[in-house]
């Protein structure tokens, strides 16, 4: 017998596209939303991330020209038009005529506005730009001459039933009845306190109905351990920190709530899930910084609920902790009674710096927000707070620990900090940064102020326009109901008109602003005259206008860290963070090249110092260690000593004339190592040898001929000079040989070169 099914030939289930009905030569958005973090990947999500752009494609518009808006996530529909990220993006496409259509799931993901006037400045713009609305379900042509009006009454009416069922039902009846049940004392979901299941039993085995339902019960295997938390915390002075290293150390610790026998041990009918705000090393658990917090405060513990920071229920549960064991935590922590009225018990292990900033005389931090470390390979910002000890602000950098939550990688005095990298700033600009790559960073600041100024002018010309309509429509309006809802729906306008004009206003005190700053960075000696006069706000937008990030690397104890400016036109300069900061003077990165150059090319003492005359020789021989990598940084001769600067020596060095280049027990360099070996092989006189080294005594120069020939070893014509004497100094006792030592010193140089 043959089967009564019949099967249908496959074919796509999409309409086909209708030539000519549908901008298929211009491009096309489509808009993705979802009201909430928690809907993210859900059906939804695939519906609008992917089904969506399949079904656009299938109309006629090729991949290349579909525009996939994705910025609002977990945002609300009722939100305005430029409270939105990925909406904002959206109009301003429309505005500027940049696509042709904007497809969505449904209305609803466009809008969810309850006054229309968000709708209404939307169909507008897509009126006045020729702009389709495409959903599964229908193709709205709004700007179209017989069918527009209709697209547009349907587009509102169902942009209005969708915050019409926001309000009256997600509003209105399911949050009135959780609302009602939390009031109640009721658990209606999200994270259960640790210590505690969850009764879900609605009726008693006996079928009377369960009194607990929904309500807190103590887990043993948990609730144990919370007291013994509790006591810790007490036992150790209401220290925190030293609560969570003991708890992390030494326990106790929480059941493994990864373990299937741990939800194999909670009863029929009970819910117990793992908390938030756990940390996890191995298989065991400890609360957070947070959650500790947040348990000694909480007085759950002690059998109440609490909603919206209010205890609505008294004695609504069992117990965890006893009153008094709970009250000796809560005073540590808690300046507020249950009531709400000051703790008169409040006692804290330390107290938080109270002064205001204004009352303080350390500048404030100008390079927050640029700041940071990376840590495992993560970024990770320094705080810039003020630290009541020190007197000043601080910049420091934490990373998550899982004993204590927090650990502090290094940290520094904002006011030296700062110092530092103004002037590396200022260097800046007056010597390598290049004014057309600084002068196009600015310059895109001003393209994001048009945008946002197109996006608001926009909405408000439709504002307008509206209000000018209602006002039109009072003088034909007879009936007093009508009028009272013209004039509410004026005020609405109304007030979203001074709202957008506020934003107008700040945004062109913000343009004024950065045009002055870009004028100012045009000129880089006029932001170097002017930065002592600028504001702390101006300073900062000049930082963040030429710096990307501020990295900073701790590298061992005797100095804080490596730190790496990175400029906006791409390159990056880097100096030494040093532990001590008030005998410190920040060297250049020119400077660091030109000293690097130098210990390359093997120069002396009086050549390096020549090359940076404001550095004395301890600095220079400090910052050399740093650029070889180790303490072993030699050269001779060194007449310079080691608190003098180049100026100081030449200064020296007129006053006592050739006594200044006495360098006593100075290395032996190899130039002159092989100076020596080359006269002694050619018997080069005592005269000759001594003219050939002239910053060595005659003293020095005979031991290193004993340490290199050994003893017995004859120099011709010896006997002129003393043990101390140099050459300069023979001659100015016998200056008659002066001028036969010329004629000997040719002569010894021609031996030389037969040699």
């Amino acid at each position: 017998m043959p089967a009564k099914r019949k099967y249908l030939p496959q074919s796509s289930t999409e309409k086909p596209a209708i030539p000519g009905s549908l901008p298929l030569d211009r491009a096309i958005a489509v808009y993705y939303r979802q009201s909430s973090m928690k809907q993210v990947g859900n059906i939804s999500t695939d519906m609008q991330q992917i089904d969506l752009p399949r079904y656009v494609h299938s109309l006629g518009w090729p991949a290349h020209v579909i525009i996939l808006i994705d910025e609002d996530e977990g945002v609300s529909g009722a939100k305005r038009i430029d409270e939105r990220k990925g909406m904002s993006r959206l109009f301003d496409l429309i505005i500027t005529g940049r696509i042709g259509s904007v497809a969505a799931q449904a209305e609803d993901r466009l809008f969810r506005d309850e006054t229309q006037i968000q709708v209404n400045v939307f169909i507008d713009a897509c009126v006045k730009n020729d702009v389709r609305v495409i959903t599964p379900y229908f193709k709205y042509n709004f700007a179209d001459k017989h069918e527009g009006p209709y697209h547009r009454l349907l587009f509102r009416m169902r942009a209005e039933q969708a915050a019409d069922f926001l309000n009256s039902y997600v509003r209105g009846r399911l949050f009135a009845a959780k609302e009602r049940m939390m009031m109640q004392g009721m658990w209606m979901g999200g994270n259960i306190n640790l210590g505690f299941m969850v009764d879900n039993r609605k009726q008693l085995s006996s079928g009377v109905p369960n009194p607990n339902w929904r309500k807190f019960q103590p887990y043993e295997p948990c609730a144990e351990v919370v007291v013994k938390l509790f006591e810790l915390f007490i036992s150790l002075g209401g220290n925190i920190r030293a609560t969570l290293q003991h708890v992390f150390e030494n326990g106790p610790h929480f059941p493994d709530f990864d373990d299937p026998e741990f939800q194999r041990g909670v009863p029929i009918g009970f819910i117990c899930e793992k908390p938030v705000r756990m940390l996890k090393r191995g298989n065991r658990y400890a609360p957070s910084r947070m959650a500790l917090v947040n348990m000694m405060t909480n007085v759950v513990y002690i059998g109440h609920w609490m909603h919206k920071d209010r205890i609505v229920q008294w004695n609504n549960h069992p117990a965890i902790a006893p009153e008094e064991l709970f009250f000796r935590a809560f005073n540590y922590l808690s300046p507020y009674a249950l009531d709400g009225s000051p703790n008169p018990d409040y006692a804290p292990s330390f107290h938080r710096d109270r002064s205001k900033p204004e009352d303080r005389e350390q500048p404030r931090p100008i390079y927050k927000g640029l700041v940071g470390t990376y840590w495992q390979g993560e970024w990770r910002q320094a705080t810039a707070a003020w630290a009541p000890g020190m007197q000043a602000y601080t910049y420091t950098t934490r990373r998550n620990d899982l004993a204590t939550n927090q650990h502090t990688l290094w940290s520094r005095r904002c006011d030296y900090f700062d110092q530092i990298i103004t002037e590396m700033l200022h260097s800046k600009l007056r010597a390598t940064f290049d004014p057309e790559v600084w002068s196009t960073v600015l310059a895109n600041t001003a393209e994001d102020f048009a945008a946002e100024r197109r996006l608001l002018s926009h909405q408000l010309q439709a504002i307008n326009q509206k209000m000018q309509s209602l006002l039109t429509n009072f003088s034909f309006v007879q009936s007093q109901s009508l009028l009272q809802a013209l004039e509410q729906e004026h005020l609405n306008y109304e007030s979203e008109q001074h709202r957008l004009e506020e934003k107008l206003a700040d945004l062109e005190r913000r343009q004024e602003r950065q045009d002055t700053l870009i004028e100012l960075a045009k000129q880089a000696e006029t932001v170097l005259a002017t930065w002592n006069n600028m504001n702390l706000t101006d300073q900062r937008t000049v930082a963040h206008a030429f710096i990307k990030r501020i990295v900073v690397q701790p590298r061992g104890t005797k100095r804080v860290a490596d730190v790496e400016i990175q400029w906006r036109d791409d390159s990056s300069d880097t100096f030494i963070m040093p532990y001590r900061a008030d005998k410190w003077v920040l060297w250049m990165p020119h400077e660091v090249e030109s000293l690097t150059d130098l210990i390359n090319q093997g120069a002396g003492q009086v050549e390096i110092a020549a090359a940076l005359p404001d550095r004395n020789w301890h600095a220079i021989r400090i910052k050399a260690y740093e650029i070889i990598g180790k303490r072993s940084f030699h050269t001779s001769p060194k007449p310079i000593r080691d608190e003098e600067k180049y100026g100081d020596y030449l200064v020296r060095l007129e006053r006592d004339g050739e006594k200044a280049n006495r360098t006593y027990g100075n290395r032996w360099r190899k130039d002159e190592l092989e100076t020596l070996e080359e006269l002694l092989n050619c018997t080069a006189t005592q005269l000759e040898i001594s003219a050939a080294l002239p910053v060595r005594s005659w003293e020095a120069i005979r031991k290193k001929i004993l340490q290199i020939r050994g003893p017995g070893i004859d120099i011709p014509d010896s006997g002129h000079l003393e043990d101390g004497e140099m050459v300069a100094d023979y001659f100015a006792r016998c200056p008659e040989t002066a001028a036969t030592m010329s004629l000997r010193g040719e002569g010894n140089s021609e031996r030389q070169r037969c040699c």
